[in-house]
């Protein structure tokens, strides 16, 4: 009785193994497309392009929150990448957006306060956070890396909140170079993932 007991356990082990990981195989690849096409979140991936630049306070930056100490325009640009390694292959596809933003005072090693308004993709969107100088810089005196990351409000009706974050290399600007200037074979400014929640 036992040994065939034992014999019958170790057979169903054999023959029951293969399906448990292509059922698992099966449930995350209809997870994956889930992640789309549920609708319960919204991600966004593009590029910004400094347009404007104002010095100082300005109207705009009177909901601000803080003591601005400039005033930026950027338009938004969709990106393109390589499928089998994920490169960055085209970085100015169409324009997808804009928005406006002010920033606070710089101090060396300390994060800036940042609060900005504009549309992505048709949405609406308000952002206030802050943007934190990065340990890694390029090997060049012309650029300074950072990224900022913004709490979202202010969206359409259906939206429950968001968040915005982005990847900057913020050329350094002389007083005499125009707001969209960039350092050669740099992407500037900045790649942003912003992300918008549903509610369920």
């Amino acid at each position: 009785m036992h040994r065939r007991y034992w014999a019958l356990v170790t057979l169903c082990a054999v023959l029951c193994a293969p399906a448990v990981p292509l059922a698992s195989a099966a449930d995350s690849t209809a997870s994956f497309k889930e992640e789309v096409s549920a609708g319960l979140e919204e991600i966004f991936i593009f590029r910004t392009v400094r347009t404007a630049r104002v010095r100082g306070a300005t109207p705009f930056c009177a909901d601000a929150g803080f003591e601005p100490v400039a005033e930026d325009v950027y338009a938004l640009w969709s990106l393109q990448t390589n499928d089998k390694s994920s490169r960055v292959s085209a970085t100015h596809i169409r324009p997808v957006g804009e928005f406006r933003a002010c920033f606070g005072a710089t101090a060396v090693g300390k994060p800036f306060d940042m609060y900005a308004r504009g549309t992505t993709g048709g949405v609406a969107w308000t952002g206030k956070g802050e943007c934190t100088p990065m340990a890694a810089q390029p090997p060049v005196s012309t650029v300074r890396t950072f990224n900022c990351n913004l709490a979202l409000s202010g969206l359409p009706e259906g939206y429950a909140g968001g968040w915005v974050t982005s990847s900057t290399a913020a050329p350094i600007l002389g007083a005499t170079a125009p707001p969209d200037a960039h350092a050669r074979g740099y992407l500037s400014t900045s790649i942003v993932t912003l992300r918008l929640w549903k509610n369920p």
